[in-house]
């Protein structure tokens, strides 16, 4: 009786241990982080030489797991989205690497939207903006798709992030909020495609690079009231035109002073700790063996 009672004693604690030894996974001493993209993964504005939030995004990594991240960076100023593909397939060297990463992060959209945007936003009626630009908004998608689907071809096991989007311009012209619109708009397809794919996800920094140091609603007001009185309404104008091509003090913190437009090196900390916390969230794709 007493052999038989440890027997099943035995067996339960089995059923009980077993499956928590197995939930115990490797944690992996080395990741490869691949980043693909436009001027955002280039790191343009960055002075610092990481490659924006690249490298940054290394150390965060490394400072919380201790693991060693070696970072492969294919970013390219000016590139749309369909540029970016093209670019990717006509490099043998990017599809080995992308083959072995186990994580992959991508930036695209920003050019796609100013080339269509910048072609509209001298209009003084907004509601011309957004008409126009919804036109061209299942081109983007059908790039964007392409771009991601061939991602996922070339590495099917590397969870993907892929980053929205801001309005570099919103300090100067808040009363614009069609151009906001407009952002979100994109921002809209970059989270539909990237969270239609299996481990993929979507990587926010619209609310923080827009804004930049003006998040209340107070001051958000006030930079209205600004621009309704320096602007009427239009982006055609002298100061904006003078404030955007000259290196002079940038209204937005995180936004750098040489072109209004890129991310300095707060912008990009920012981008990197955006990046750090959606992987945390899902570091059981590319942290363990």
């Amino acid at each position: 009786m007493k052999k038989r009672v440890v027997f099943l004693m035995t067996i339960l604690l089995m059923g009980l241990v077993a499956p928590n030894v197995a939930a115990k996974a490797k944690q992996k001493t080395q990741i490869n982080l691949v980043t693909i993209g436009d001027s955002l993964t280039e790191g343009v504005g960055d002075t610092t030489n990481q490659g924006g939030y690249e490298k940054r995004t290394a150390k965060l990594l490394q400072q919380t797991y201790h693991l060693s991240v070696k970072t492969t960076n294919y970013g390219k100023a000016g590139d749309r989205s369909d540029q970016i593909l093209k670019r990717i397939k006509n490099n043998p060297s990017a599809i080995r690497v992308i083959k072995k990463a186990d994580v992959i992060v991508m930036t695209a959209g920003g050019n796609d939207l100013q080339q269509a945007l910048f072609q509209l936003m001298k209009t003084k009626k907004q509601t011309d903006v957004l008409t126009q630009l919804s036109d061209n908004q299942s081109d983007y998608q059908k790039q964007l798709t392409k771009l991601t689907d061939f991602v996922r071809e070339t590495n099917r096991h590397a969870p993907l992030f892929l980053f929205g989007n801001y309005n570099p311009l919103y300090v100067y012209l808040a009363n614009r909020s069609d151009l906001n619109q407009a952002v979100q708009l994109y921002n809209g397809i970059n989270q539909k495609v990237i969270t239609n794919m299996k481990d993929a996800y979507y990587v926010s920094i619209y609310q923080t690079l827009t804004f930049g140091q003006y998040q209340n609603k107070k001051a958000q007001k006030k930079l209205v009231q600004e621009a309704d009185l320096a602007f009427q309404g239009s982006t055609k104008n002298k100061v904006v035109e003078k404030t955007l091509s000259s290196p002079e003090k940038e209204k937005n913190q995180y936004i750098t002073e040489e072109d209004h437009y890129h991310p300095n090196d707060k912008g990009y900390d920012k981008m990197s700790q955006a990046l750090v916390r959606k992987m945390l969230a899902h570091k059981k794709d590319w942290l363990y063996q």
